[in-house]
């Protein structure tokens, strides 16, 4: 009775455990969906301020296809749901545990992404350990039990001692048993061996299934684990593609106006430090309406294009070029004094007067009128705001003046001092 005792506290003991494991799994768990709710969310964050649902809702799609993400939503900073997939009451899981993670930028929040991790699979897994732990214990409670009535019922010493030495070292590292018991009666005890013998060639099977089953539940997570390697490589290629895209002009190929307010707010403070001088080219194309007006969009489109190619090859290395408005294009000429910056001006100036610009049939002429200012100068230009400012009203001055020209603010200055 004391071995069946020590059984039935032993099964109670792996019982606790296996529903420790159950509380370690959900808390398992509950780390992995907050891990993969900030992934997500940094993914879908230049998805989500661009308002691209498709690509949201195909990137929600994907991490719900899987048996971890039952449900994910995506919602605006406004409130609106973007994308929705899965389900908040999936049937094989009748309790999802919910991440909510902001969408941000900067530190900016854009919006807001929930997401539903499934326990079902895990539960299941250790409720069904938990019966099977049950059954084979109970299973050697009954054969202790027999064992101790027939020990009490006969002699057992001598049958007892030949299945000891039947047993001993007879269990391999694997877990398989070697050797049989020895029939050495038609009693209880020769029936006990037999089916000892019986069971242990079962064991041995069922260890041997059970030993192909892990080396192919390791090659499924191997598996499993290159293909969430690969989406978490794609996904960081698809959120550098994204973020390429936002500071990019999608006509002429060069940064937007988003990158160069980015970009000058942080060359005008590291001007300001250091002292640095540093200029700013703005170029507007000449009468670009009349080509809209007489040849169409797509031909002004066509000049716009070219136009961003000669200035490219006229630059220097150092220079960054963008294209900030429909016909206006900045660039920032770092470590360029003034003279620097009209020496750099009148040679794009000059280079776009010089090309030849073929529509259909046609040979076009065109010309821009640059403003140009530099800092840090003797007229306060202290922010990024006033750095365009003075670039833009020097090439309000050009523009005054019969465009084709280019001029700088300080000559601006002058003029209105004189004035």
């Amino acid at each position: 009775m004391v071995l069946v005792l020590v059984t039935v506290l032993l099964t109670a003991s792996g019982w606790l455990a296996l529903e420790q494991e159950k509380v370690d799994a959900i808390q398992e768990i509950q780390q992995r969906g907050s891990d993969i709710s900030r992934f997500v969310a940094k993914s879908l964050a230049y998805s989500v301020v661009g308002y691209d649902y498709h690509t949201i809702q195909l990137l929600l799609d994907e991490i719900t296809a899987s048996d971890i993400v039952a449900y994910a939503e995506v919602i605006s900073a406004n409130g609106n749901v973007m994308a929705e997939a899965g389900s908040r009451r999936p049937a094989n899981s009748p309790k999802l545990l919910m991440f909510t993670n902001n969408i941000a930028i900067n530190a900016e929040v854009v919006g807001t992404l929930i997401i539903g991790i499934s326990t079902a699979n895990t539960i299941q897994r250790l409720d069904s350990q938990k019966f099977r732990l049950v059954e084979r214990e109970a299973a050697i409670i009954f054969l202790i039990a027999v064992g101790e009535f027939l020990a009490l019922s006969f002699l057992i010493i001598r049958p007892v001692s030949v299945m000891s030495a039947a047993l001993r070292d007879g269990v391999k590292e694997n877990g398989e048993t070697v050797g049989q018991l020895p029939v050495i009666s038609n009693d209880e005890f020769g029936d006990l061996a037999r089916e000892f013998n019986a069971i242990s060639n079962r064991l041995n099977e069922a260890n041997s299934r059970l030993r192909s089953k892990v080396v192919s539940a390791d090659e499924q997570l191997r598996a499993t684990n290159e293909k969430l390697l690969q989406q978490s490589s794609e996904l960081q290629r698809v959120n550098e593609e994204f973020k390429r895209l936002s500071i990019t002009d999608v006509l002429t190929g060069l940064f937007n106006r988003r990158y160069f307010e980015s970009m000058i707010e942080a060359e005008v403070s590291a001007s300001a430090r250091y002292g640095n001088p540093n200029s700013l080219l703005l170029l507007d194309v000449d009468h670009f309406k009349k080509i809209n007006d007489t040849y169409g969009h797509s031909a002004g489109d066509i000049v716009l294009k070219e136009i961003a190619q000669h200035l490219k090859g006229k630059m220097r290395t150092s220079d960054t070029l963008c294209r900030v408005g429909g016909e206006e294009f900045v660039v920032f000429c770092k470590n360029a004094d003034r003279d620097d910056a009209l020496s750099i001006a009148e040679k794009l100036r000059q280079a776009i007067l010089e090309s030849k610009f073929k529509i259909g049939g046609e040979t076009l002429g065109v010309t821009v009128s640059v403003g140009v200012a530099t800092i840090p100068d003797v007229y306060r230009t202290s922010t990024a705001k006033d750095f365009y400012r003075c670039a833009d009203i020097a090439l309000y001055q050009s523009k005054g003046a019969g465009r084709n020209r280019v001029t700088h603010y300080s000559h601006c200055a002058e003029i209105s001092r004189q004035a």
